[in-house]
């Protein structure tokens, strides 16, 4: 089978038709409830960080900043990504 999407790509995967790549907060529902399970785990590729930047001083933007520690809290509170 060839996808372009990964939400097909997840859904043959869960239906017993063979493997897929997608990334680890992707299918982190179908890990935790076993419709998928991890094989090749040895090759999986190291954990990418995510770093958010935003400016500091007279141009900071207020609803900027709010917007970047909701950002942080929801990014560190996803075991998916952790």
């Amino acid at each position: 089978m060839i996808t372009t999407s990964n939400d097909s790509a997840l859904a043959a995967a869960s239906g017993g038709f063979g493997l897929t790549r997608l990334m680890s907060y992707q299918v982190a529902d179908e890990l935790r409830d076993g419709r998928l399970k991890i094989v090749l785990r040895e090759f999986e590729p190291p954990p990418m960080p995510v770093s958010l930047l935003h400016r500091e001083g007279r141009h900071a933007s207020p609803k900027a900043r709010a917007f970047l520690d909701m950002a942080i809290e929801s990014l560190r509170a996803e075991p998916a990504l952790n």
